[in-house]
């Protein structure tokens, strides 16, 4: 997996938030993005990254999808929850 931690501590060691990326010209939607670890095309990694002047080991990093889950496991957990109780909340309001 590919993780945007280092991108979230050099914000915080610059005094900036999240919403302040929006500065290098990328969507709206895409700090949250960041700050969350999904998905993200190389375009918007780019343009943070000359925005920040940075390289991309600076912003983002990887590991293993196991190693991930370890130390993740409790958010995971109440993610799948959040999720399944959604889906109840779906079939109640049908």
């Amino acid at each position: 997996m590919i993780l945007y931690r280092k991108l979230g501590q050099l914000l915080k060691e610059r005094g900036m938030s999240w919403t302040d990326l929006r500065g290098a010209g990328i969507a709206a939607n895409t700090p949250f993005k960041f700050s969350t670890d999904k998905g993200l095309n190389t375009d918007s990694i780019d343009k943070v990254c000359a925005f920040l002047k940075v390289q991309p080991g600076d912003i983002m990093e990887y590991i293993s999808k196991e190693e991930y889950e370890a130390q993740n496991a409790d958010k995971l957990a109440l993610e799948k929850q959040i999720a399944e109780l959604q889906e109840k909340l779906k079939k109640m309001t049908k």
